[in-house]
């Protein structure tokens, strides 16, 4: 998975093109998504990549709170709050399957904000150096696969458009990061 690149150079403060607030998006998004796959009673076999996700997105928020140059705001420590206290009441059963179902509609909205944060911050840096081709050329594909597999195995329309507005929006990203993957460097050039 491409987010493994993020954790293995994680450790260096240089976030080329990473975005806190697109991580944390995208974990809102990732754990909705796990929780209707397990209200569906779907097999872990149709969410398992996305429960591997979230795990290295955890990784990757904790090496942003250990290693990033700037501290979190307040309102961004509320948000991780919020976000745990919220994954506490549904690991306690405490939020019903129906519950579920209907936030599930609101990932594609989630989707498209941690995507535009990701493009607005490669937009603004010109710098993808910690945004690796390879993992994102893979998250396509399997991107691709989770269309077919909503569309063909599970019959599932939400999961359908989901993945279809998220797999568009992987595709940009990736020619973004294509476009500008020597970002610095040609900065660095230029100024010399």
């Amino acid at each position: 998975q491409h987010h493994a690149v993020y954790i293995s150079s994680g450790i260096n403060a240089e976030y080329g093109g990473i975005s806190f607030n697109a991580f944390a998006i995208e974990t809102y998004s990732l754990t909705i998504q796990v929780l209707y796959f397990v209200a569906q009673g779907y097999s872990f076999l149709a969410f398992g990549d996305l429960a591997t996700l979230l795990l290295q997105d955890y990784a990757i928020i904790g090496l942003i709170l250990l290693y990033g140059k700037e501290p979190l705001s307040l309102q961004q420590y509320g948000h991780l709050a919020g976000y745990f206290g919220a994954v506490g009441a549904a690991a306690f059963g405490t939020i019903s399957k129906e519950i579920i179902i209907s936030v599930m509609q609101a990932v594609v909205f989630l989707n498209i904000a941690s995507k535009v944060t990701f493009v607005a911050s490669i937009l603004a840096s010109k710098d993808t150096s910690a945004m690796e081709p390879a993992g994102w050329i893979i998250f396509v594909y399997s991107n691709c696969v989770r269309i077919f597999s909503a569309y063909v195995l599970l019959g599932d329309t939400t999961l359908l458009i989901q993945n279809l507005v998220n797999g568009a929006f992987n595709v940009f990203i990736l020619l973004l990061i294509f476009k500008y993957r020597d970002g610095k460097k040609e900065e660095e050039k230029k100024k010399e």
